[in-house]
């Protein structure tokens, strides 16, 4: 019989919502398949202290529309989505690119937009399936940088 292997966690799910109410069950369930437990790999073999980026990974519609988005964000986990989260680690300036590239290598997000501070990763449906990288203005406009390979 082969040995179990220990994961201990370092985040928990409510570190991915920002409101601090509740969160559907089915929500929480996509939280720790498709962000928790992924972010955990990358925090294994990174060794940098990795989380949410002020908690925000899911955003109800409600906190979207009180805080004037449209309610339709990837964050919002809308219909089967499996979600985004924005994503930060200690002393980010110096560690974007260790940062950057565990997520692509230790995750399957399908998007990722570079900003001043953190990493917005999400599973959004692309061209041809193709990962891609962007680039974060000081608008919060993304500029496409390239595909992933």
């Amino acid at each position: 019989m082969e040995p179990i292997e220990l994961i201990i966690l370092e985040l928990k799910v409510s570190d991915f919502n920002i409101s601090g109410k509740p969160i559907p069950e089915s929500v929480v369930d996509r939280i720790l398949e498709h962000h928790l437990l992924p972010i955990q790999r990358v925090i294994d073999y990174t060794c940098l202290k990795i989380y949410p980026s002020l908690k925000s990974g899911y955003r109800s519609y409600e906190w979207e529309i009180a805080h004037g988005r449209s309610g339709t964000s990837q964050h919002s986990y809308i219909a089967d989505g499996k979600g985004a989260t924005d994503i930060t680690c200690d002393d980010f300036e110096d560690n974007v690119d260790t940062l950057l590239e565990g997520l692509i290598s230790y995750t399957t997000y399908t998007r990722f937009a570079v900003y001043n501070g953190f990493i917005h990763a999400d599973y959004k449906k692309t061209t041809n399936n193709q990962r891609q990288l962007f680039k974060s203005g000081a608008d919060s406009k993304w500029k496409f940088v390239k595909i992933i390979e």
